[in-house]
């Protein structure tokens, strides 16, 4: 009997109980796709780094003999196995005017067990003294390439053509990024290719030379072990970098996106579970209110506690299997979706969706546990009911003025209806804190989801229309005099403004911190380069010390007026420089100095190492096919052609927001309609003898109407400073040593807030005006027997 009054109750209501599964299986939808993509991709790296020897350090030196190398890194105490490289980056020959480099890395194909080797996925390796190229599987599809093709690249100014002998992935590129201030990867204009050592040799003369070297570490030995040993031996070799694996690019953006979803499976579905338990709690609170002559009566009949009690958690315990069963097939689902999602962005060949029992049955289980611990809350109160109290009506509540009625002026805005439902959401203080909770959420949710495109509009655009106002950049292979360089590209034609820069490796010490880090050394009075604040007003630079980006100054746990010890591979000796001014940056983490300043600390003469441009935009062609084949050359970069790839990236996210907003507006309707449901079943008669005294169906609905408008109102006012600091958190905990991301919230986000929560409110409304049309007035106003 009592399972066919469960049923019945829940038909009752389907849609209130459809709403709170819904938010059930989102939250545990988020769990499993998430846990799931994330042991995939756990899994698939670490296979793949284990199978084909992810090096445990990295070292580049302006070049030193294979030779050489082999024994000055084998003699470091702690260094296991060692291999030398030619790495090289190269233009390529394109119709268009889009800029398409190629890094170029040599590999010894007679070496067994080679550090960072290359899993071969199409074709078959180069062979020696045939100019075959292996590319790397994303830029062989994004150029749709076949076996056999011609590149034309660019090496010390002359057009030599590589043949592609096949495709394939190396462990060291997985995230294949040209450098640190690159947001995603493009392998349309970037990627690496494989060349026998032999031909790489010949073709750069380079004989019997390397100028980059990767190394593991024996059982038991750290990198930092072994870090000033290796500095030592290569400083004679003008060592450029030396760092393990942690740092290197490709496999830190893979750990950080990592550790992001893993923070995220955790967080992201006890909101939702959160906001479920709330909606149930009240649900059954209400239900067991509403049934107190039910319970009196089975109670008199002789049903113990224990019963009475299992029969309401059972509505609990089938929403918790119903959603955890649902949650965990759409995770299962959607874990497909951003496996397929990751693999366009990381290159692990051995990256697959698949199922896993472990997290349906714990999502299964989580699920289960917070509905019947919810359901226990809200029917608890049964247990106290004896029969003989059960079977009367509860006692009125009554209650003084609130302090809304007491307000000059606020109670006469109001018609009578309007009077009615703010007197009941003061008086069911419960429930309307409740539900104003759970749009302060769901307004929150929404603005920071829609805040999350604009942080990463205001990141990227910052960098390419703030920071960096060149039309043009040139990166030079090797430091290059400075006021020569100058007047060269002075002279070119369409040239308007020329401004060196110098970027160099340097070393900051701090107490017992140590951070490595590119300083920039920026010109006198440059324009196309500038350094802002958080008030966005420029920064001068300081005329003797630096200026720290605040992840930095974090790291160092540096303040202002704090010396700094500073060191550089391109330096002759060690200096000190005080810390003038701490700024924000969002892409990258940089020192910025005065460029004489700089260059006085390195004591290497007057050179730059690249320069910021701005050109006629007829001339921007031909000064391509200029300088693109130029040895003096390593890169040359076209800020709009930066512009449109990063909003071509934001083109593409903008789906996966929608989605979010979905999500959130089914959430604030879930929460809103069950909050009507509820008022209407606890106020069915007072609602019925309304209409009774002549109210229309309108009239009565407005009761219920303005107390949600009301509440709404006030979550949404509330929710702005709720939407603020979890876009801060947000910020903060995806923000990483590459990047930042700023915390700020915009008006359009919070706009967008409001239309979704406003909507969802609206909605759940019109579903509840049908209730009230449909309420049977004479059976509503039957006496209780």
């Amino acid at each position: 009997m009592l399972w066919r009054k469960m049923w019945r109750d829940m038909a009752e209501n389907k849609i209130a109980y459809i709403a709170c599964t819904i938010v059930i299986a989102i939250g545990l939808m988020t769990y499993t796709s998430m846990s799931m993509s994330k042991d995939h991709l756990f899994a698939a790296k670490d296979e793949f780094y284990r199978n084909y020897h992810f090096a445990d350090g990295f070292a580049k030196v302006k070049a030193i003999p294979l030779p050489r190398a082999q024994s000055i890194l084998t003699d470091v105490e702690g260094v296991d196995q060692v291999n030398g490289r030619l790495v090289k980056e190269v233009g390529v020959l394109t119709p268009s005017l889009e800029n398409v480099y190629l890094r170029l890395i040599s590999y010894d194909e007679t070496q067994r067990h080679r550090l960072n080797d290359v899993q071969l996925l199409q074709g078959s390796f180069p062979k020696i003294d045939s100019h075959q190229i292996l590319l790397a599987d994303k830029f062989f599809k994004a150029h749709a390439l076949s076996i056999g093709d011609q590149i034309p690249v660019v090496i010390d100014g002359q057009q030599v053509e590589l043949t592609v002998s096949g495709s394939g992935q190396s462990p060291e590129y997985v995230y294949t990024l040209k450098e640190a201030q690159a947001i995603a990867p493009d392998p349309r204009t970037f990627e690496v290719g494989y060349l026998p050592y032999e031909d790489m040799e010949m073709l750069f003369g380079q004989k019997q030379m390397v100028n980059d070297l990767v190394f593991t570490l024996k059982p038991g030995v750290s990198f930092a072990d072994v870090e000033g040993k290796l500095k030592s031996a290569l400083k004679p070799y003008q060592l450029e970098a030396l760092y393990e694996a942690k740092d290197q690019l490709s496999n830190a953006m893979l750990s950080e996106e990592l550790k992001q979803l893993e923070k995220m499976a955790k967080s992201m579905p006890i909101l939702f579970l959160a906001v479920a338990a709330i909606i149930l709690y009240i649900m059954l609170k209400r239900l067991v209110e509403s049934q107190r002559g039910q319970i009196g009566t089975l109670k008199a009949f002789g049903y113990r506690n224990s019963e009475i009690i299992s029969h309401y958690l059972s509505y609990g315990l089938f929403i918790g299997l119903v959603g955890g069963v649902l949650g965990g097939a759409m995770g299962t689902a959607l874990s497909g979706v951003m496996i397929d999602l990751y693999q366009s962005y990381f290159s692990l060949p051995n990256l697959v969706a698949g199922f896993s029992l472990q997290y349906f049955l714990y999502s299964l289980l989580v699920s289960t546990l917070f509905c019947l611990f919810a359901s226990y809350q809200g029917v608890k109160g049964a247990l106290k009911l004896q029969p003989a109290e059960a079977m009367r009506p509860p006692v009125p509540i009554f209650t003084k003025k609130s302090m809304l009625e007491r307000l000059p002026g606020f109670w006469q805005m109001f018609t009578m209806q309007g009077r009615m439902a703010l007197r009941n959401t003061t008086r069911n203080k419960g429930r309307s804190f409740f539900t104003f909770i759970g749009i302060v959420f769901t307004f929150s949710m929404m603005a920071c989801f829609f805040s999350i495109g604009n942080m990463a509009s205001e990141m990227i655009m910052d960098q390419f229309t703030h920071v960096q106002k060149q039309d043009v950049k040139l990166s030079f292979p090797v430091p290059l005099p400075r006021m020569q360089t100058v007047r060269e590209l002075q002279h070119v034609r369409g040239v308007h403004r020329v401004e060196p820069m110098v970027e160099v490796p340097v070393s900051l010490r701090f107490l017992n911190h140590q951070e490595d880090v590119v300083a920039l050394g920026i010109s006198n009075n440059a324009s196309l380069y500038q350094v802002f604040d958080k008030q966005g007003e420029r920064v001068q630079l300081p005329q003797t010390g630096l200026m720290l980006s605040e992840q930095i100054a974090e790291k160092l746990g540096v303040k202002l007026g704090d010396v700094l010890e500073i060191d550089s591979i391109w330096a002759k000796e060690k200096g000190k420089v005080i810390v003038e001014r701490i700024v924000p940056q969002y892409i990258g983490s940089n020192v910025y100095m005065k460029q004489d300043t700089l260059l006085g600390l390195l004591r290497q003469g007057d050179f730059a190492t690249s320069a910021l441009l701005t050109i006629d935009p007829k001339e921007l062609t031909s000064f391509k096919d200029q300088y693109s084949t130029s040895k003096f050359v390593g890169n040359l970069e076209i800020r709009q052609e930066m512009i449109a790839k990063y909003e071509q990236l934001l083109a593409s996210s903008t789906y996966t927001l929608w989605i979010m907003a979905v999500i959130s507006v089914i959430t604030g309707f879930a929460i809103v309609y069950n909050s009507s449901i509820i008022s209407l079943a606890e106020r069915k008669r007072e609602l019925a003898s309304l209409r009774v005294m002549g109210l229309t169906s309108r009239e009565v609905m407005e009761i219920i109407s303005v107390e949600q408008w009301f509440l709404g109102l006030a979550g949404v006012v509330a929710g702005i400073p709720m939407a603020i600091a979890m876009n801060q958190a947000l910020a903060k905990g995806m923000g990483s040593d590459l990047y930042s991301i700023p915390g700020t919230i915009s008006l359009e986000a919070i706009l967008q807030a409001v239309v979704g929560t406003v909507f969802a409110i609206w909605i759940s409304q019109q579903w509840v005006s049908r209730k009230v049309r449909k309420l049977d007035l004479v059976e509503v106003l039957k006496e209780r027997e």
